[in-house]
């Protein structure tokens, strides 16, 4: 049984598969790091049983170009981003896929935001390492003099103890704009910073997100009620845009806004109207209309966000949890079993029929 894979995959999952019979060839982004164009892929594709992709575009033509090809797998949350499953249901080819691959490592880095915003971090970290701007502070005496600040313990209103004091995170409210994998572990860990946990997600059940102290609502109390709005959604018809000028409008002077899902969810240019006016506390981005994020782009001037370049969801550990994902439903598949991680399920029946992965 041949696998040819191109993803980025855990050298530990290689030798399960070596271990049950499979005959692997690695090519590609995984191990190059340049992704294989279509006529690469369709000479790769010729006799190979198995196909595990991340960042490849794997078109109808190069699914019909195989005759062998039994699988699909796409290392994505996502998988219709790299293939085409259309194509890939009329030929009853399974597409294997990989959903809350990054979700821990997404929510962490959420929560990291979260803490950046409400204390300053990043922009003191800034401050103090690039500028003078920390280490020259200085105040006004009884007689009127201006004197430097010997301490950031300086009660002076300009002294960094006073200028940065932030928010506790403890009996804030976050609004999570989406809850599933990613949206879960979120409230997971804003729950353990003693965080009271909103959600509008309207595919969610009521009873299901109670278990974690989650509260489903409408997302006008969100957008009002949070203290820090975040979106966790994935993009759909329905989703895009779902966060506009209207939401903006509706949230507190104090909040934060805080994006590491997808640009689309969201109306930038509200966005930034409301943070260049001060409407909301601030705001801590991972993703943009443009990327990478352009050197004009005037988020790059607002003092009050927190800009992050499209790395919430870039750990190792995710090469971990997807590499063992697959190759858990791999197997199952080869001992007669169906796993419940197949974007196109309906094909699942006459791939049985035709003898399954044998």
């Amino acid at each position: 049984m041949k696998v040819f894979i191109t993803a980025r995959i855990d050298p530990d999952q290689i030798d399960r598969l070596t271990a049950n019979g499979f005959k692997v060839e690695q090519g590609g982004f995984g191990l190059t790091g340049v992704k294989l164009d279509q006529d690469q892929l369709i000479a790769k594709f010729k006799d190979i049983d198995v196909a595990i992709i991340e960042f490849e575009n794997i078109t109808g033509e190069i699914l019909k170009s195989s005759s062998s090809l039994k699988i699909m797998a796409c290392l994505r949350n996502e998988p219709a981003a790299s293939t085409d499953i259309v194509a890939a249901s009329k030929l009853n080819i399974p597409v294997l896929f990989t959903p809350g691959r990054n979700a821990v490592a997404v929510a962490e880095y959420t929560i990291g935001l979260m803490l950046s915003v409400a204390r300053s971090i990043a922009t003191t970290h800034h401050l103090l390492r690039y500028t003078d701007e920390l280490t020259s502070v200085s105040y006004s005496d009884k007689a009127g003099e201006r004197k430097a600040v010997t301490s950031e313990w300086s009660m002076d209103p300009d002294a960094p103890f006073q200028r940065f004091q932030g928010e506790e995170l403890m009996g804030k409210t976050v609004g999570l704009v989406g809850a599933g994998f990613i949206g879960q572990e979120i409230a997971k860990r804003a729950s353990a910073l003693g965080m009271k946990l909103l959600a509008f997600d309207p595919y969610a059940k009521a009873d299901q997100l109670a278990k974690l102290n989650i509260e489903l609502v409408e997302l006008d109390k969100l957008a009002s009620e949070s203290d820090f709005v975040v979106m966790a959604a994935k993009v759909t018809p329905e989703s895009t845009g779902v966060f506009s000028a209207k939401a903006f409008a509706q949230m507190k002077k104090s909040a934060y806004f805080i994006n590491t899902a997808r640009a689309a969810l969201v109306d930038y240019a509200g966005l930034y109207k409301v943070l260049a006016e001060n409407k909301i506390a601030g705001a801590a981005l991972d993703v943009y209309p443009t990327e990478p994020l352009p050197s004009d782009s005037p988020l790059r001037k607002l003092s009050n966000v927190v800009l992050s370049p499209h790395l919430a969801g870039a750990t190792t550990g995710v090469v971990k949890h997807h590499s063992k994902m697959v190759v858990d439903d791999l197997l199952l598949i080869k001992a007669g079993k169906i796993p419940s991680r197949v974007a196109n399920p309906e094909v699942m029946a006459e791939f049985i029929k035709k003898g399954g992965l044998k």
